[in-house]
């Protein structure tokens, strides 16, 4: 039995484009005999061309409508490309009885089904919400298949173990949490994923596969799912929950794939992905122009090789970068790596996390606090609720970090839930999942913290503004010196957001600091020395300043 894809990933920057036509399939489907449609059908599900081998095993149901085998290639393919699991479930539920271990998968003669019916079944279950139904045709699976070593083994083996954490999860689920779909002119029926919101909470980016308005996207649909190349959109926030019309970025050319991928403290410098070369690499666009019009690759050595970098985060005070990549050397699958900046100002080259947060399975998606404590991220690994959850883990010194912790539920779901990133002060987060009840493939959900949930935070924001020009600000720097740290000239330049300037840093507990604004030609504006809490573990340090000219 051949391994077909068993599930899209939640983000592909590998999008292809259909090597068949729609003349072409119909033309087999015209002339063809069952067994040349099953074996056009194994093609196209090689070569995940799922909509044809949906028209396809819609040909075979009509030669045969009782034939199990045909009605389990519907079932396949209403499970990748429809993704309608409850009606997969109804086509599955027909064939479980007839499975064949001497499953002849290139026969059109073939009446019985492969054992993956078994497989597909307990996935539908599980998905729908019926956990412990699906637990135990996992293991029906398994025992039909000991001593077998495949991706659906590998998998079932994991999802039993996920629908146990999923249960211990719900029963004891998350309080104070409010988490919900952030509304319908950002979410869409396509895929609307990885966003990024502005450390003020007043700015998110993020990706979608929806249309262009123009007729010129047709050319570059993606066939077996009828969504467009990934796009980056940004849109801003007129109220609580209220966002405006999301705007495509000028950077985004129709005949790429661009997605998200972090976003610099002071808003000036956007991290994207793009399916250029390799199998894709990591970019990024200055967004101080007024039109923000070109990308550029990251040029950190070991960065952008010839694997897979899918992610890569940098600290607000950039001395410090987590990327995500499966270059070999690694625990398994895609592994989280960090970097930091050397005295010479080059960087250092990636050095794994370690088994501590790395597992066999994937790490993907790391977003760091302001502070730098708070390292979170997704894995799909035995420890999740099924596919993709999201982890932290808490920076205990300048290399360690904690064993990770799931967020739980409602955070988490039993579907894919990834890419997760918060506010400055923690208290509003965003991800995106696939989990029931979307509107649409996959969407953009918010989640509402209460302060007394947010770890140890300490920030310092403000807006500088001017009595005078507007122009005397976008010249401004801010020059934050902390005084009674062991290097006592540690100094970090703050640059304020171009549209309104505001600006953002992370601060120290029991610090003494100075905060100087300079002008572009160095001249001093404004300065002022406070110091942080010793006691408290939350603190949220406002400074409006005005430049007077």
């Amino acid at each position: 039995m051949r391994v077909f894809l068993l599930f899209a990933l939640l983000i592909s920057s590998q999008i292809a484009f259909s090597q068949y036509t729609d003349d072409y399939i119909n033309e087999i489907i015209r002339v063809g005999n069952s067994e040349d449609l099953v074996n056009e059908w194994n093609l196209c599900m090689d070569d995940a061309e799922f909509r044809y081998a949906d028209m396809i095993s819609d040909a075979l149901i009509k030669k045969s409508k009782t034939n199990k085998n045909f009605i389990y290639r519907k079932g396949v393919t209403t499970f990748h490309y429809r993704k309608k699991y409850d009606d997969a479930l109804k086509l599955f539920k027909k064939t479980i009885a007839d499975i064949s271990k001497s499953y002849d998968d290139e026969s059109g003669a073939e009446t019985k089904v492969p054992t993956e019916a078994l497989y597909y079944y307990a996935y539908c279950l599980d998905v729908t919400g019926k956990p412990n139904e699906a637990s135990e045709y996992y293991k029906k699976y398994l025992d039909e298949n000991i001593g077998v070593t495949n991706v659906y083994t590998k998998t079932a083996s994991v999802k039993i173990v996920n629908i146990e954490v999923a249960e211990k999860y719900k029963a004891n689920p998350k309080k104070n949490i409010i988490i919900s779909l952030i509304g319908d002119s950002i979410n869409t029926v396509d895929p609307e994923y990885a966003p990024i919101i502005s450390p003020d909470g007043s700015t998110i980016f993020f990706t979608s596969r929806r249309h262009w308005k123009e007729d010129v996207y047709k050319e570059y649909v993606e066939d077996f799912t009828n969504f467009s190349t990934e796009d980056i959109y940004v849109s801003y926030k007129k109220a609580p929950s209220q966002w405006t019309t999301p705007l495509r970025l000028p950077i985004c050319k129709l005949e790429n794939n661009e997605a998200t991928v972090s976003l610099s403290s002071d808003e000036r410098t956007l991290y994207l992905y793009l399916d250029s070369k390799n199998q894709g690499d990591l970019y990024s666009s200055d967004l101080s122009k007024e039109i923000p019009d070109s990308i550029k690759s990251i040029e950190i050595k070991d960065v952008n090789t010839k694997f897979w970098d899918s992610h890569i985060v940098f600290s607000d005070d950039n001395t410090m970068a987590i990327l995500s990549s499966d270059r070999p050397g690694g625990f398994g699958g895609r592994d989280l790596y960090r970097l930091l900046k050397l005295p010479d100002g080059s960087w250092s080259r990636p050095f794994n996390l370690g088994a501590n947060i790395n597992s066999p399975y994937d790490e993907d998606a790391p977003f760091l606090s302001i502070d730098k404590k708070q390292l979170f991220f997704s894995s799909n690994s035995d420890k999740s609720m099924g596919g993709f959850d999201i982890f932290v883990s808490y920076r205990f010194d300048e290399n360690n970090w904690t064993a990770p912790i799931n967020l739980g539920y409602p955070i988490n779901s039993t579907r894919d839930d990834i890419y997760f990133t918060t506010t400055a002060d923690g208290l509003l987060g965003y991800l995106s999942s696939n989990r029931q009840n979307g509107i649409g493939n996959t969407d953009i959900y918010e989640v509402q913290f209460v302060p007394k949930d947010v770890k140890s935070s300490f920030v310092l924001s403000g807006k500088l503004q001017s009595n005078g020009s507007p122009m005397l600000v976008k010249g401004c720097t801010l020059e934050l010196s902390c005084l009674n740290c062991s290097d006592a000239t540690r100094k970090k330049i703050i640059f304020p957001r171009i549209r309104d300037g505001y600006f953002v840093s992370g601060l120290e507990p029991c610090r003494e600091y100075n905060l100087e604004v300079m002008s572009s030609s160095k001249k001093s504006l404004y300065t002022e020395k406070f110091e942080t809490s010793c006691t408290t573990n939350i603190e949220r340090i406002n400074k409006p300043i005005i430049i007077k000219e």
